[in-house]
């Protein structure tokens, strides 16, 4: 919480409204997308919202995002079992549930984000001549030999400046 804020319940309640805003709908969508109802999907979101209030301490998190959609994914699994429970002695072929998508799905997304955006500032941390060493290999596809020319600089220059690229960047994962 900032120092601003004098009331803690005024600020946290601030908080979360900014984070039931910006979450409804991808939450909506991550529900949709694992064959729930849109009814359903909006049930399993309320809950998602409930579990969240009673967490303490939810914005001390570094990752709240995926905290969020972690408590979806749970909830959607104790979903998924306890309609198999309750459909035990019917017997329906769950092979035919469309469950899974080929898209990313909410949480692989903002994974995805997180750990580009980790990368970008590793790569912001090397010097500009490695950055294109980098980019020049890793998006242009060319050869050290290549580089070399196109920066004026040697093959073993353009290799140890890939070396310590890579040795910052192995670092993000």
């Amino acid at each position: 919480m900032s120092n601003a804020c004098l009331n803690e319940t005024v600020c946290s309640a601030s908080h979360f409204d900014a984070l039931a805003r910006r979450l409804r709908q991808p939450l909506m969508t991550f529900f949709l997308r694992r064959a729930a109802s849109p009814a359903d999907a909006e049930e399993m979101v309320q809950e998602v919202f409930v579990r969240l209030l009673r967490r303490d301490n939810l914005f001390a998190l570094q990752n709240l995002d995926g905290y969020v959609f972690e408590t979806a994914a749970n909830l959607m699994r104790d979903k998924v079992r306890r309609d198999t429970a309750r459909a035990s002695d019917r017997h329906d072929d769950v092979s035919v549930l469309d469950i899974a998508t080929e898209a990313p799905s909410a949480e692989d997304s903002v994974a995805a984000r997180q750990r580009l955006d980790r990368l970008m500032a590793a790569l912001d941390t090397l010097s500009p001549r490695a950055q294109a060493v980098v980019l020049l290999r890793r998006f242009e596809d060319m050869s050290y030999a290549q580089i070399s020319q196109k920066l004026g600089i040697s093959v073993s220059a353009v290799e140890k400046h890939m070396i310590r690229a890579m040795d910052a960047l192995r670092l993000v994962d």
